[in-house]
């Protein structure tokens, strides 16, 4: 009896909740909304710096784990039945549980923050395989061990700051035609400055944390002191007057809100893509 309530849970229960659970996370994040959350309001949660690393909308990735998770629990109804054999089914919940370890094991090494919702695709994962079967369960897990240390072999770089040195910085994309005309009128007056691609994950990191939304962003740092200055209308002013700058404290918590004209910078919809606004021609390169 007990055994049939555990095959039960396994291969149909599990996977419905699993189902759900996808679903619902992606529901709200079509809904500009999410189960994951930061400790600051003005930083990007776990889940936004995942899908950064991505070379594609994570919207994407939702859609497939509805696929998986779907197929997992269909399979797993009709396992269950009889209906067709088992090992169809943990073939599926298997190789979709190696596929989140190398994701997970990869956004380990490589993000600051992880991804509860990834965090928690991974824990239905390994319980519909723990409940359905202790036999595939203890099976995989030194192919699992075997992938996380080949991961840890890698030498993944890790999100960190590059404000290391004193100077000024320039946030910015090459086919972003506002960073053109900073660029422009920095090389014009002789401005030394540092170009930092927005493409680049800490780049796309330092400027979520605070809450911006467009390029080009200027950045100069002196010693403890650092002035952010947003859109090229702002940067350009703040070199003929000072008034338009904004200094941050490093003791001082950020947390910033700006309302920056469009027509000022070329926005960039999420962590990895830089999208067209009004006026400008913003794609990131690939």
């Amino acid at each position: 009896m007990q055994g049939t309530l555990l095959k039960k849970l396994g291969f149909i229960i599990a996977p419905l909740l699993f189902l759900l659970y996808v679903a619902g996370e992606t529901y709200l994040k079509l809904n500009n909304s999410s189960i994951c959350t930061s400790a600051k309001s003005s930083e990007p949660t776990g889940c936004e710096l995942a899908g950064a690393l991505l070379n594609f909308d994570a919207i994407y990735l939702n859609y497939l784990g509805i696929f998986a998770a779907f197929s997992i629990f269909v399979l797993g109804l009709l396992s269950y039945k009889k209906i067709i054999p088992e090992i169809i089914f943990f073939i599926v919940l298997i190789s979709s549980l190696f596929f989140e370890t190398i994701l997970l094991g990869y956004q380990y090494f490589a993000s600051p923050e992880m991804c509860l919702f990834c965090m928690g695709i991974y824990t239905f994962l390994i319980t519909i395989l723990l409940l359905s079967s202790r036999k595939y369960f203890f099976m995989i897990l030194p192919a699992i061990v075997a992938l996380l240390m080949a991961l840890s072999f890698l030498a993944i770089p890790k999100a960190q700051s590059f404000l290391q040195k004193d100077g000024t910085y320039l946030l910015q994309s090459e086919s972003c035609p506002h960073c053109k005309k900073v660029k422009e009128y920095m090389n014009q007056n002789n401005i030394e400055f540092t170009k930092i691609n927005i493409e680049q994950i800490e780049a796309q990191h330092f400027a979520t944390f605070l809450n911006f939304k467009s390029i080009p962003i200027l950045i100069t740092k002196e010693g403890k002191n650092v002035s952010i200055i947003n859109g090229d209308k702002n940067i350009i002013e703040s070199y003929e007057t000072i008034s338009t700058e904004i200094t941050i404290e490093e003791s001082v918590s950020i947390n910033t809100s700006f309302n920056v004209v469009e027509e000022e910078g070329c926005g960039f919809a999420n962590l990895n893509t830089i999208t067209t606004v009004e006026e400008s021609d913003c794609d990131s390169k690939k």
